[in-house]
């Protein structure tokens, strides 16, 4: 806002006359002298630019040390004062406040006009200068209004110079153009202030003495201090080689400080002028906040794939040896201790891991799953611990994270661990006693928080025996065991589990069609070994309900036959006449074929007897 302090009442009309041309409100009052200090007080309080003229101007910025925008006097004014006297054969002077005498000096000096220039500093010092020019017969005074009124009673011609509509309309503009000013800056320090305070870091601003001069908020909020402007920084952060850095012009970045019992990343950037370091911004990061956003980070970028879908209720049995299954793991899901999960082939041991997993105090974090036995050994490596930027030919940009830092403050699970390369598995031990990992061709440590679940179906113990398990890793695995039983050991979640299968087929394909279980096909469900565990059921369900949709009733006795024929033939085959016949790759491919069936089709299983690599199995079975 703007107020205008006319010291007389004419000048206050000509004001109000043109306040409407301008889009900021002016107020206008009169007060001259002594009695406009109390409305500019108020004014300086509310923020507002001060217009006024000649000694009430001047009393105004001396006594508040303000800046006061003063209204002038307008060349044509000073010519239609200063008209008459030009060739005129009168004795002249002024009396006034200096930016009035300067004035009218110089436009007589133009004009050619004799006058003598009395200059007043304060409004006491106009009655002596009025009684000089009494006794030197001046013809004619030219002043303001203080000037004037005090000069009536001689016997002197006076001309009074007023401030014109086009000079109140140059100082109204300008302080107009310098409220407006004012105004954008003051919104832009809101806003800087605002986005300040909207972070949630600290940040404070020293000088080039390590005075701290601006903070923000949060600032006070992390370091418990509600006052920290003045400060010594060192009295905030107790590291003098801070301001030492600072004062070389260098950056730090991410330097660990404790500060009131809490760990800060600390961040400074010196701002230079002409050369020289005259203060630096600091910003301090919350270690635990840090850390919090990193989980929330991992588990928002990775809760598509890296989430454990199952819990304990998705586990349908009646067999009490696996309620006793269940409940043990569900205690063991309280603890943070390793786990190995022992089960044939087919059992749910994945299953049973995440349901560990969204049991667990880690439920929020991600969890992340590895066949140990699926990769060779090279690409399960990176696969497990990532690698960095040109560690081989054919690295990612930038590298990539391995599956032990996805699985950060989740869990991990390793299936077929027996499988692992015996070399990996000093990498793993490394990281269950360590807590931390190093990419393939990187040099930085990585620490890892990962809830490690493991499953075999072999026991470990034998594995050590045979010495394809180290026995450090052994102990650091088997902490706690759980052992799921086959389906062969609970017959009576067999027909249950089959239903329920073919329940979930039809929502899956999203088919009207009833499913019609005859008891001849459940007692020989019942009867079935099942090699395959719930795998092999479920692959079962899947074929009948494709049989039923197509052959209806006859589905039953397809299946029957099929099941009939596994149980007689166990092995399928035994080499026959024409088992050698053919190139020896083709030889070789039905031996595969054989020992993968005698092995209940467990390609781990398979790869040990033939002394081959998984891959080379599945490629050559695939075949």
């Amino acid at each position: 806002m703007v107020i205008l302090i006319a010291p007389y009442k004419e000048m206050k009309i000509i004001a109000d006359s043109l306040i409407d041309r301008f889009d900021i409100p002016i107020n206008t009052i009169v007060a001259n002298l002594q009695e406009a200090l109390e409305p500019a007080r108020a004014a300086m309080i509310d923020g507002s630019i001060i217009v006024s003229r000649g000694g009430t101007a001047k009393l105004i910025r001396e006594t508040f040390g303000v800046e006061v925008i003063e209204i002038g006097i307008s060349q044509y004014e000073l010519l239609r004062v200063l008209q008459p006297l030009i060739h005129a054969k009168k004795k002249a002077a002024v009396i006034g406040f200096r930016s009035l005498t300067e004035q009218v000096e110089k436009m007589c000096t133009i004009l050619d006009i004799p006058i003598t220039c009395l200059p007043v500093d304060t409004e006491t010092e106009v009655e002596s200068r009025i009684q000089l020019i009494a006794n030197q017969r001046i013809d004619v005074l030219i002043g303001d209004m203080i000037t004037i009124n005090a000069a009536r009673g001689i016997n002197t011609e006076l001309h009074l110079i007023e401030s014109d509509e086009y000079a109140v309309y140059e100082a109204l503009s300008k302080a107009v153009l310098i409220a407006k000013k004012i105004r954008l800056q003051r919104e832009s320090d809101i806003r800087i202030r605002a986005i300040l305070n909207s972070v949630q870091e600290a940040i404070l601003a020293v000088d080039k003495n390590g005075v701290v001069n601006q903070v923000n908020s949060k600032a006070s909020e992390l370091l418990g201090m509600s006052i920290l402007n003045g400060t010594s920084i060192q009295s905030v952060i107790n590291d003098k080689e801070l301001i030492r850095i600072m004062e070389k012009g260098s950056e730090v970045t991410g330097k660990l400080e404790e500060i009131n019992g809490r760990r800060f990343a600390v961040n400074l950037t010196p701002f230079v002028a002409n050369s020289k370091v005259e203060g630096a911004v600091i910003v301090l990061q919350d270690v635990g906040r840090i850390q919090a956003l990193e989980n929330k980070v991992r588990k928002q970028l990775y809760a598509k794939g890296l989430t454990a879908k199952h819990t304990f209720s998705d586990i349908y049995t009646s067999s009490p040896s696996m309620q006793f299954c269940i409940d043990i793991a569900r205690q063991y899901a309280q603890t943070d201790s390793n786990i190995v999960i022992y089960g044939e082939t087919g059992t749910g041991k994945e299953l049973l891991a995440q349901s560990i997993h969204n049991a667990s105090a880690v439920r929020d974090g991600p969890f992340v799953a590895i066949n140990c036995g699926a990769l060779p050994a090279s690409l399960l490596e990176s696969e497990l611990f990532g690698y960095a930027e040109g560690a081989f030919t054919g690295a990612m940009r930038g590298g990539k994270a391995g599956l032990f830092e996805l699985a950060h403050n989740g869990t991990i699970f390793l299936d077929e661990i027996n499988e692992l390369d015996f070399q990996l598995q000093s990498k793993l031990l490394r990281v269950l006693q360590e807590r931390e990992i190093m990419r393939i061709g990187d040099t930085k440590i990585i620490p890892v928080s990962v809830r490690v679940i493991t499953a075999s179906n072999i026991p470990l113990q034998e594995e050590v025996k045979r010495g394809r398990i180290r026995k450090d890793l052994y102990y650091r695995l088997n902490v706690l065991e759980i052992n799921i039983p086959p389906l062969r050991a609970r017959k009576g979640d067999v027909e249950h589990l089959f239903m329920l299968f073919l329940t979930k087929m039809a929502a899956r394909k999203h088919s009207p069609l009833k499913v019609n279980v005859p008891d001849s096909l459940l007692r020989v469900l019942s009867d079935y070994e099942w090699p395959g565990n719930v795998r092999e059921l479920e692959n079962l369900a899947e074929r009948y309900f494709t049989l039923y949709y197509l052959f209806g009733e006859r589905a039953a006795s397809i299946v029957i036959s099929s099941i009939e024929s596994s149980k007689n033939n166990p092995n399928k085959s035994e080499p026959g006449g024409d088992f050698l016949i053919g190139t020896l790759r083709e030889i070789e491919d039905r031996i595969i074929h054989h020992v993968y069936i005698q092995e209940g089709e467990n390609i781990s299983r398979t790869a040990k007897r033939l002394d081959l690599d998984r891959v080379t199995i599945r490629k050559r079975l695939k075949k």
